[in-house]
């Protein structure tokens, strides 16, 4: 050993060092087998990155106050969609809708978390719809015919969700879930 007057002894499942000529100073340290590093360094880069996991998914705490952000959201894309369609700015519609469709497309932790399968039903339904109001957008030569047919068909399948479970405050005029 490099100390001085130090002398290293093995004994069972550590190493005993003495430094300088008496025992006035003894470290035990413990074997390092390369098992025990790796099971360590696992250990540790398993729970940061668990926590960092935790605090970057925005989706695992997606509550009810986050949900009706989303629908929102949705909510007022759609309505630019729309209007953008009667201008037949079918371009901006598109985008708008991508915009519309990706909020909507969020919620379906929150209807997995309550474990509402006609709701998810229901969203399914409606992401379709958006779907199928896209690939109208998409055409070379856009029909406005049938743009505005799945447009109708998005809409109608949002207010079947909305009918099932959303109320309003007849005080307010505010939208509520209603889960039951």
């Amino acid at each position: 050993m490099s100390e001085a007057n130090g002398r290293v002894v093995t004994a069972g499942s550590g190493r005993i060092v003495r430094v300088g000529s008496g025992f006035s100073r003894v470290r035990i340290r413990p074997r390092r087998t390369p098992i025990t590093v790796v099971a360590a360094a696992s250990l540790v880069v398993a729970t940061a990155s668990g926590a960092a996991l935790a605090q970057k998914n925005p989706y695992r705490n997606y509550n009810e106050e986050k949900f009706v952000q989303n629908m929102q959201t949705a909510g007022r894309n759609y309505a630019a969609v729309t209007d953008l369609i009667t201008k037949k700015d079918y371009e901006s519609a598109k985008a708008q809708l991508t915009r519309a469709r990706e909020q909507l497309a969020i919620t379906v932790q929150f209807w997995r978390d309550k474990k509402k399968d006609d709701a998810l039903k229901l969203l399914r339904d409606s992401l379709d719809r958006s779907d199928d109001l896209d690939n109208a957008l998409s055409e070379e030569a856009v029909n406005a015919a049938t743009v505005t047919t799945a447009s109708q068909r998005l809409g109608a399948s949002c207010q079947a969700c909305h009918a099932q479970y959303r109320v309003q405050d007849p005080a307010t005029k505010a939208y509520r879930i209603k889960l039951q």
